[in-house]
């Protein structure tokens, strides 16, 4: 009977295996490939569909899933891509008091959202639809926007000076 805990050593082993194997990070397809997706037409999709590419930054007291900063000095317009779960750029930093046309596209297969309270901005973008709104940079600090359907994944921006 000593060979049980040898046995039981190994299928331990194995399971912890497949376990880590699932909890993967997601790897990003390389430009130019294509990756299915089998994410609903609603509100509804799951954080496990998350694309993640610059881990998570703190904005206010909400995590945000990190997708780049963007400079909009002395621009008049820039485009925002809403994705599962995230806005990119994630930071839109300007000049305080200018007023900026946010060009927000969703490429994902899920409704999403951008609201900005501090602006009275509620704005919903369907799946593979685009809208069109008009921020201002706050005077000083920043100001939150979130997509109100997933701000609990992670999906939240600022405007700052």
């Amino acid at each position: 009977m000593r060979r049980t805990k040898p046995v039981a050593l190994l299928a331990l082993l194995m399971a912890i295996g497949l376990v880590a194997g699932a909890c993967a990070k997601k790897s990003t397809p390389s430009a130019g490939s294509t990756t299915p997706t089998t994410q609903a037409s609603s509100p509804e999709a799951t954080p496990s569909e998350t694309e993640s590419e610059g881990g998570q930054i703190t904005v206010g007291s909400d995590s945000a899933n990190d997708h780049g900063t963007k400079d909009v000095t002395g621009k008049s317009s820039i485009e925002v891509e809403l994705d599962n779960f995230y806005f990119e750029p994630t930071v839109i930093k300007g000049t305080a008091g200018a007023q900026i046309k946010l060009e927000l596209s969703n490429e994902s297969t899920a409704l999403h959202n951008f609201s900005l309270t501090d602006q009275n901005i509620d704005q919903d973008v369907p799946a593979k639809q685009s809208a069109d709104v008009t921020v201002t940079i706050p005077q000083s600090g920043f100001v939150e926007f979130f997509c109100k359907y997933h701000k609990a994944s992670g999906m939240v921006g600022e405007l700052t000076s």
